[in-house]
């Protein structure tokens, strides 16, 4: 498969994970932002919306 050589910034050393953190501006111990662009104002956020609230 094409993924098997991918790595996360998980798998890096430490020096290269503080690297990538500097360049975001990111805090150390951020969350991840696992949202996904327009999901928000979508019909089945809305209705999930009328219901979790």
């Amino acid at each position: 498969m094409a993924f098997e050589s991918t790595i996360t910034e998980n798998d890096m050393d430490p020096a290269s994970q503080q690297f990538v953190q500097n360049l975001r501006g990111e805090a150390p111990d951020a969350e991840p932002d696992l949202a996904v662009d327009g999901m928000s104002e979508s019909i089945l956020s809305r209705i999930l919306g009328l219901f979790g609230r």
